[in-house]
């Protein structure tokens, strides 16, 4: 394992956020880089004397600044659910049920306690409870612990990560296949091969660059200039409706946006090259 791989796995994979990053594995990469060790609430003392031991630094008190993040889980009132769908796009780790316009549900034994889901409620209708202790295993680790409770965590532990994972990637498969719906049909084999990159030759680049451009002409490049206004104007509008900092999740947004972006003004500059 990599040091941030190890690094990681003593992190409680919660994926809150509250470290200011999105999601552990950066701020590991992060502390690999010299960051404080103590800005993990959810992992608390256990945390951050683990990864002291580990990178043989002194024990730090919690960053007071971070608050604090008991072992909780999320809890909806069914009753006054919407079926808004916002939770479920909030959860970093796919534990809502649902659909829209269906009530939504939490699945407690996959729900990391990251509390993402709260705020993009409009009708204020999820609330943290506490972690029943009898049917829970909270994701921090606890000294006090014997070896089968502690092994317990680490499993638990591995499911958030993988499902996070999981998460990302699906979401990745679904932004590129919309992107490649909202190219212009003459565009769309090109653009593929353009998104490509390194694993293409200059001149193979080039090539099917000339051929967007020859299949749509002007309307290509049209096409292509409003692309990039719209996606600029997306990105722009997103940021000032988000809060300062933004959260995990609408981080994971504004870094979609501004990579489709990229990829508009990229594409652009191709076709007007030639």
């Amino acid at each position: 394992m990599t040091l941030i791989q190890r690094i990681d796995a003593l992190l409680p994979q919660t994926q809150c956020g509250k470290c200011g990053h999105a999601g552990c594995k950066p701020y590991a990469a992060g502390i690999a880089a010299g960051e404080p060790i103590n800005r993990c609430p959810p992992g608390g003392d256990a945390t951050i004397a683990a990864l002291a031991q580990l990178l043989q630094l002194p024990v730090l008190a919690p960053d007071p600044e971070r608050g604090t993040a008991p072992a909780q889980v999320a809890y909806i009132r069914e009753a006054e659910c919407i079926g808004c769908t916002k939770c479920i796009q909030a959860c970093p780790v796919d534990a809502i049920l649902g659909a829209a316009k269906l009530m939504h549900s939490v699945l407690a034994d996959e729900c990391t306690g990251c509390d993402l889901c709260v705020a993009p409620c409009p009708v204020d209708c999820i609330e943290m409870r506490p972690a029943p202790t009898s049917a829970f295993t909270s994701l921090a680790s606890d000294p006090s612990c014997g070896p089968e409770q502690q092994r317990a965590r680490l499993r638990k532990r591995d499911q958030a990560r993988q499902r996070y994972q999981a998460r990302n990637e699906r979401l990745q498969r679904v932004e590129t296949a919309r992107q490649a719906e909202r190219a212009p049909r003459p565009l769309r084999s090109a653009t593929v091969a353009l998104a490509q990159g390194p694993a293409l030759s200059a001149l193979e680049r080039i090539k099917a660059a000339k051929a967007a451009k020859a299949s749509g002409g002007d309307s290509a490049l049209k096409q292509a200039k409003i692309a990039v206004a719209m996606t600029r104007a997306q990105l722009v509008k997103t940021r000032k409706a988000f809060v300062t900092p933004p959260t995990f999740e609408q981080f994971l947004v504004l870094d979609t946006l501004g990579r489709e972006h990229e990829a508009a003004e990229r594409q652009l500059a191709a076709l007007q090259t030639l």
